[in-house]
């Protein structure tokens, strides 16, 4: 059950990775309906992040809005998540470039060290929300708008993927890993060194994800 009394991003984001939980589940099929008062009941929640979390994934292709039908289940293979990382890839990659001389300083360097503590702890990013913060501030940082915004379009299906791979394939020292090598790179200032660690974390990120719905 999802909690109302989350904030509004979280609980669209939270109600996708519900979805997200079923369709890997194989709960829903192709040409399923999915009405707002079926999923709420289901998940626990309002209607409203339910009916925000149809949106995006309309967006995206994986659910149909018909009219007098409501939301239809599209189907969500393992080549229509690879086809959403290829974008992901495609915009984050480019982004990261960017942002290597571009981001703050301070901003960075308390990334970094609290991406070597977890590493040294051998500990999990809790709730995936370092990973976030980390692909925000470089996102946010590119120095193009119309690049961020996309990214950020992407985010809540982006950041609902990671939660519910991460319960079905553990990643998280490997991931961390990345990070580290991504944020080190953009401290040295090089951003083709940089937007490589990138490409090589979603790459990863892609792989771990097909595994799950698999």
């Amino acid at each position: 059950m999802l909690s109302d009394q989350l904030g509004g991003k979280n609980r669209t984001t939270a109600a996708i990775s519900e979805l997200l939980d079923c369709v890997f589940r194989g709960e829903f099929k192709v040409g399923d309906r999915l009405t707002e008062t079926f999923l709420s009941e289901k998940f626990g929640i309002s209607r409203t992040p339910v009916r925000e979390a149809l949106l995006e994934l309309k967006g995206l292709g994986l659910v149909d809005v018909r009219r007098n039908r409501g939301a239809i289940f599209s189907g969500f293979s393992a080549v229509r998540l690879s086809e959403i990382y290829e974008v992901r890839r495609l915009l984050e990659v480019e982004a990261t470039r960017l942002s290597t001389s571009r981001i703050d300083r301070h901003v960075l360097h308390d990334l970094l060290e609290e991406t070597r503590q977890l590493h040294d702890a051998n500990q999990d990013d809790q709730y995936w929300a370092l990973d976030r913060r980390i692909h925000t501030a470089i996102a946010q940082s590119c120095g193009n708008q119309t690049l961020a915004h996309e990214i950020e379009r992407f985010s809540k299906l982006v950041q609902a993927i990671r939660v519910t791979v991460g319960t079905r394939v553990h990643v998280q020292q490997e991931t961390t890993e990345q990070h580290l090598e991504i944020l080190t790179a953009i401290t040295t200032g090089d951003p083709e060194a940089a937007a490589d660690a990138m490409r090589r974390h979603l790459e990863a990120a892609e792989k771990a994800a097909v595994t799950a719905i698999a």
